[in-house]
């Protein structure tokens, strides 16, 4: 039972941090929706793309590897987060030379902001080297107050910035580098993270690095593929119907982001439990335990969400951004296929088997080209949602059965069938607003919440029985 309560442990320290950290960002919603215009937002939304989607190239993914590196040999871990630094560094260099590619049309406006583009990205850089860095070292409270504080300098400075300085995009900015360096500077000295990082070359250790790197570099194209299954579809409508309609499409999408906030406090702490119990015995029964439940609460927070979304949309998305309500019912399924094929690739990091998230993650990107490609020109923003949905179920279905020839995780199909009908139907509903559709949609979430149930019991019954014969 000890994996099961060191799991526990891990996910109330990042629940913490998550549930804080993500409701201040989600609570500055309303802030950048009534001070910036679609066009502002839009431009903000593509920076961050735009980082979301260079930081895995340049830097080769090596926070993966550092994080997974540490927790296997601790007597290294100084040359595991060197490593990461030292790439890290090469890596902003490199960004910054390629900062003239900003001012390509298909970067909505973003050219006109490379400088401070730039600096914003060498924080962010460095504060997601030295956050993973911490959850390896098990530094988990650490991580965890860095990470509140952090949020709350940037909501303070965006709130500053972008409300009473009128300071626009440039106000966002500038919240953002806040934010991200008073991160950095707090591991840095309370985390003393400057102890771990050496000035001297790692010539000697020429076969760590190798290791670290064929770890990290398939995690790269990963990466890539699995921004460009939830990210590309920005530049297509930008291109196709301009950099306010993606503005749009970004503010819709912060709502189903909560289901993102339920998903990364579990991973971070799951990834740090697959990892130290993956070699050990009845891991399968770990994997199948732990992910009934994610799957539970995943499902029901979707179903209250596509509930709930034209309520949370006359709060959240002020004055010409409610329109996009609509568009938050099928982003949320997206979402849900998205944060079970996450799961699924915990499987393929805890047995370092990284190549194969490439095969699943290409394919759910290349699914999600085409169909943006053929779907927005004929259904606008609802065509780039639905063609995330699909491309997200194609990744979760592949991931299913090439981790199954790894870790064979149990699943009552019938019932997981049965919920995303259900989930779909509502989807359907919603967005259509059909006659009395609340209603209909509070329905289908009452069954959503009993499939579930259902589902949930059987492991619960189990690791009920288990305890009792340990006490």
């Amino acid at each position: 039972m000890d994996k099961y309560k060191n799991l526990l442990t891990n996910i109330a320290l990042f629940t913490l941090n998550t549930v804080s950290t993500k409701l201040i960002t989600f609570f500055l919603i309303p802030l950048y929706t009534f001070y910036l215009s679609t066009r502002e937002f839009g431009i903000t939304d593509m920076a961050l793309t735009v980082v979301s989607l260079v930081t895995p190239i340049v830097t080769v993914s090596i926070n993966d590897a550092v994080v997974r590196y540490i927790i296997d040999d601790s007597n290294n871990q100084r040359k595991y987060v060197t490593v990461g630094f030292w790439i890290t560094l090469i890596g902003c260099l490199v960004t910054i030379l390629g900062l003239p590619l900003l001012d390509i049309p298909i970067f909505g406006g973003l050219g006109q902001y490379k400088g401070i583009f730039a600096i914003t990205f060498i924080v962010v850089a460095f504060q997601g080297l030295f956050s993973n860095a911490a959850r390896g070292l098990n530094q988990t409270k650490l991580f965890t107050w860095v990470s509140i504080i952090s949020s709350l300098i940037t909501a303070a400075t965006a709130g500053l910035a972008i409300g009473p300085l009128r300071l626009g995009v440039y106000g966002y900015f500038y919240s953002m580098i806040a934010g991200n360096a008073v991160g950095v500077v707090l591991y840095l000295i309370a985390g003393h993270h400057y102890r771990y990082i050496s000035l001297l070359t790692l010539k000697n250790d020429k076969r760590l690095i190798k290791a670290m790197l064929l770890f990290a570099v398939p995690m790269m194209p990963n990466a890539v593929f699995w921004w460009v299954g939830t990210s590309v579809n920005r530049f297509f409508i930008t291109s196709m119907l301009g950099v306010s309609f993606s503005g749009l499409f970004a503010a819709a999408g912060k709502i189903p982001n909560v289901m993102n906030m339920l998903s990364t406090t579990f991973w971070q702490a799951w990834s740090l439990s697959a990892f130290q119990e993956y070699r050990k015995a009845n891991i399968s029964m770990f994997f199948t335990n732990v992910f009934v439940v994610f799957r539970a609460l995943s499902a029901t927070v979707g179903s209250v969400i596509i509930l709930t979304s034209p309520i949370l949309a006359k709060i959240l998305l002020q004055k010409g951004f409610y329109d996009a309500w609509t568009l938050i019912p099928l982003l949320v399924l997206a979402f849900y296929f998205n944060v079970l094929s996450g799961f699924y690739g915990t499987v393929f990091t805890a047995s370092m088997k990284t190549k194969y998230l490439l095969t699943t993650t290409g394919a759910a990107a290349v699914s999600v080209v085409v169909l943006t490609w053929i779907l927005v020109p004929k259904f606008g923003l609802q065509g780039a949602s639905a063609a995330m949905a699909i491309s997200n179920l194609i990744m979760l279905v592949l991931r299913i059965l090439q981790a199954g020839m790894i870790i064979q995780i149990r699943v009552n199909w019938l019932l997981e069938i049965g919920t995303v009908l259900a989930m779909l139907i509502q989807v359907i509903v919603m967005a259509n607003e059909v006659p009395n559709f609340m209603i209909c949609s509070l329905i289908l979430c009452l069954v959503v919440f009993i499939f579930r149930t259902f589902e949930i019991i059987p492991s619960i019954q189990h690791l009920i029985r288990k305890n009792n014969k340990i006490s």
